[in-house]
């Protein structure tokens, strides 16, 4: 009994896909785990640098409240836009891109302001926080990062 072509395309397109999704699960699997709490982050760098004797432990307490602060600011920003219309959140959402637009945010200046950190050791947690580049683009022997390859 002979197979139709029709059939034999049909057949061959199923078992493509279903090799596809398979792949892209295998895939899904393999990438890395999410990075996990922002706030537990937070406080492993902050504890490095304590432990580095950048900031004390004072500092340290100032620096989560300040971004403690920012985070409820965050979210009052977000719930205020959540019982907006479409058309006033789109008005407001212009508004704010022209006012941010016009101050660009400093973290390091924020850090000194609300924290009460000096510029160096703003810089110092401002660098710590920074997520890694990935595999290629490692620190280098100074904990800098290396400038990228010359073309």
């Amino acid at each position: 009994m002979k197979i139709k072509w029709h059939k034999r395309i049909l057949s061959a397109l199923v078992l493509g896909s279903l090799a596809l999704s398979i792949a892209a699960v295998s895939i899904a699997q393999a990438a890395p785990p999410h990075p996990g709490d922002p706030a537990q982050r937070l406080q492993a760098t902050l504890s490095k640098l304590v432990e580095k004797k950048v900031i004390d432990a004072e500092q340290s307490h100032r620096v989560m409240l300040f971004f403690q602060q920012k985070d409820t600011e965050r979210k009052a920003e977000w719930e205020k836009m959540k019982n907006m219309t479409p058309e006033e959140r789109d008005a407001y959402m212009e508004q704010q891109c022209i006012q941010r637009c016009k101050k660009r945010p400093d973290l390091i200046k924020d850090l000194m302001e609300g924290a009460g950190l000096s510029q160096e050791q703003a810089k110092a947690l401002a660098q710590e926080m920074r997520p890694p580049h990935g595999p290629s683009h490692g620190p280098g022997p100074d904990g800098q990062n290396p400038p990228p390859p010359a073309p």
